[in-house]
């Protein structure tokens, strides 16, 4: 599963009312955020998107927990998508977002060639 682990806790309260939408061009595709849903104790944003790639929309949904100090920025496994590189650009991209929320720098990803 394509993921993304911050040192700190971002605040998602904030993230959730001011995450950057995009579009964001990602290589030969286009992303933006299309909507954030707040979990009830804020300490999980489900971010969902859509990543525009040789003319076929995907749509993504990234899962931002924060636990034990960090911020883990991952596909949301419930939604079968493809991993394409493009959708893994988005991760990674939400993951970048965090920062202005307070998320640290990256302790440990499966996306290191994307950073």
């Amino acid at each position: 599963m394509p993921h993304v682990i911050r040192a700190g806790a971002a605040d998602l309260m904030a993230a959730w009312k001011g995450l950057p939408g995009g579009p964001w061009r990602l290589g030969n595709a286009v992303a933006r955020v299309e909507g954030c849903f707040l979990g009830r104790d804020a300490t999980s944003l489900l971010v969902a998107g859509v990543v525009i790639e040789f003319g076929r929309p995907v749509h993504p949904h990234v899962l931002v927990s924060v636990r034990d100090g960090s911020t883990a920025v991952r596909l949301w496994a419930p939604v079968a998508v493809e991993r394409t590189e493009a959708v893994k650009r988005f991760v990674v991209r939400v993951a970048r977002e965090l920062e202005a929320f307070g998320a640290g720098p990256v302790v440990t990803t499966n996306l290191q060639g994307l950073l």
